[in-house]
């Protein structure tokens, strides 16, 4: 069966005390019109200084779904079969957030048009590729019954994994009877790390099936549809690297010297260096074994610009 689910009924955390939205077969699909984070906080064309951001109710998590027949221990397959933006979405650099607040102490927010589909313009005379997923998807954990929707947990949640594009599959362990399954936190183009601590936050049509599969997995797993990468590589990528004991401390150090080559080679401030990084850079492990230092890279496709 097909369902269209309220788009009015959203919550801003996990709560295993909620009453499900809805209650469904395995095998059924699950029509959503999500609200973007910032719901009513931030408009098309606000700055910092007209938004009025409240981090306590900014994530509106459509749900939760009950699914008939899903029981701790087993696993919820989730298709991701349509994905559609809306018109407009938003960006930031927020206090003593992201991977370098120590570097960014200015508050900065800006909105973006998405109407030309496909791409948006993210600085003058740059663009990316747009490329929609959900930050959140997640069965309630089960414990604690009440929890904030940013970190992730075990049973997925705020996992801002930019590769769950339509045609993709999700599996994610079962916690709670009926998997009390809920989602949001929409993007229109997001980098491997999400720097600066904002994606494109952005309203979204989402199409998902739900499948109750009668097995027990260890942790989150996907698979996508097609190549992770939808950026022309044709012309390359720049490289930066961070070289340190402490994974942290390459990741930035990696961040820091791409946005430097940004400001260097191509004109663009610091904060817009920050928030390019964010939108379509890539975070990568490049060497993991070799005594105990890390090599961290950091990659921006050379097509944008």
């Amino acid at each position: 069966m097909d369902h269209t689910i309220d788009p009015s009924r959203v919550h801003h955390g996990w709560d295993r005390t909620l009453e499900p939205v809805l209650r469904i077969a395995s095998g059924d699909v699950v029509h959503y019109d999500l609200r973007m984070a910032g719901h009513d906080q931030i408009a098309e064309g606000d700055g910092y200084a007209e938004a009025r951001l409240d981090f306590d109710t900014l994530y509106h998590l459509s749900g939760p779904v009950f699914v008939e027949g899903a029981a701790p221990g087993d696993t919820l397959r989730i298709e991701i079969l349509e994905l559609e933006p809306g018109d407009w979405g938003w960006a930031s650099v927020l206090p003593d957030l992201g991977l370098l607040p120590d570097d960014f102490h200015e508050p900065w927010a800006g909105t973006f048009d998405l109407r030309r589909r496909g791409t948006v313009e993210i600085a003058p005379g740059i663009r990316i590729p747009t490329s929609p997923f959900l930050g959140t998807m997640g069965t309630h954990p089960d414990e604690p019954a009440q929890a904030s929707a940013f970190p992730p947990h075990k049973g997925g949640g705020n996992m801002d994994t930019r590769h769950l594009t339509a045609g993709s599959m999700l599996w994610l362990p079962i916690w709670c009877d009926g998997a009390l399954f809920s989602c949001g936190d929409p993007h229109a183009a997001q980098g491997d790390g999400e720097v600066c601590v904002t994606a494109i936050e952005c309203p979204m049509r989402a199409t998902l099936r739900f499948t109750v599969e009668h097995r027990t997995i260890p942790a989150p797993r996907f698979q996508t549809g097609g190549p992770l990468l939808k950026v022309d590589e044709s012309a390359g990528h720049f490289g930066a690297m961070g070289i340190d004991p402490d994974l942290m401390s390459g990741a930035r150090t990696a961040v820091r010297n791409a946005i430097a080559w940004l400001v260097d080679e191509h004109g663009l401030s610091a904060r817009e260096a920050y928030v390019l990084c964010s939108l379509v850079g890539d975070l990568k492990i490049l060497e993991i074994v070799d005594s105990g230092v890390w090599n961290v890279g950091f990659t921006i496709p050379l097509s944008i610009f």
